[in-house]
């Protein structure tokens, strides 16, 4: 009887964490659809696609296309970068290696905002307080992660696997492009995938360095959403906020394969 009741009690707990954690989306999904949305959590009257239609119109396309460049772009690039600086770091015996790992950790420590200003003035005399600007800002912010999540990667490739490859003739490029990559691709997916859902949802620099509503992405464009017309639109806000967070799901469903042993710790190896 004891662990009846106690099993009872466990699944009542649960059943309560899930209504709490399942609440938000069902709002989303019943406001989306009723073209009479009122903002509360209640099976509508009718069914409608109109609040797609008017969160699909305006900017909203052109917010949805800067929102892709902004993550994409930042996401490769900071791969790209982060691969080119991690395999050295992670093979060659540098000088003071362990002290420049330990300077990303704190780095990574740091609030972003705490290195805006600099970045904006920066940017400003370069001329880059644009999309070109924001996705070289989040690149600098993201590559302390990325070193370091992708030098424990590379650290788990066998060397002799290179050191074979290297005598049978194979250039660095060949073996890194060939061995130590593939080997590697679940970390890169995951630092991919990281870094793009931080850059799809950064909401702060876009807003300060685009200074057109034309160079917004969809997270500027949702604050911005709010009050339009002198009226908080639910519907339109919900529908909105499902389009908005559509691509990054879809993102994670198409990395899936390849993030499932990706998920490794990050640490601080010699």
């Amino acid at each position: 009887m004891e662990n009846e009741g106690h099993s009872r009690a466990m699944a009542l707990a649960l059943s309560f964490m899930a209504l709490i954690w399942i609440s938000p989306f069902a709002w989303l999904i019943l406001n989306a659809f009723d073209p009479a949305a009122t903002g509360r959590l209640a099976v509508p009257q009718g069914v409608t696609l109109g609040n797609f239609a008017q969160a699909m119109s305006g900017n909203t396309g052109r917010q949805f296309l800067n929102s892709i460049y902004i993550a994409a772009g930042t996401a490769t690039l900071t791969v790209i970068v982060g691969i080119a600086a991690a395999y050295p770091l992670s093979r060659l015996k540098i000088p003071g290696r362990n002290a420049f790992l330990w300077a990303l950790v704190i780095m990574r420590m740091l609030p972003s905002i705490g290195v805006l200003v600099p970045m904006y003035f920066v940017s400003q005399s370069m001329g880059l307080l644009n999309n070109y600007g924001v996705v070289l800002a989040l690149t600098i912010l993201n590559l302390p992660f990325t070193l370091l999540l992708l030098k424990n990667f590379f650290d788990t490739v066998p060397v002799e696997m290179e050191e074979a490859a290297y005598v049978e003739g194979a250039s660095l490029w060949h073996i890194v492009t060939r061995i130590v990559l593939p080997l590697s691709r679940a970390g890169i997916a995951v630092v991919w995938f990281f870094t793009f859902t931080g850059a799809w949802n950064e909401f702060l620099l876009p807003l300060i360095f685009s200074r057109t509503e034309q160079g917004f992405p969809m997270s500027v464009g949702l604050y911005a959403a709010f009050g339009q017309n002198g009226a908080i639109q639910y519907g339109f806000l919900a529908a909105y906020s499902i389009i908005y967070a559509a691509p990054a799901v879809g993102v994670y469903f198409l990395l899936r394969r390849n993030m499932n042993t990706g998920f490794a710790g990050v640490g601080v190896k010699g």
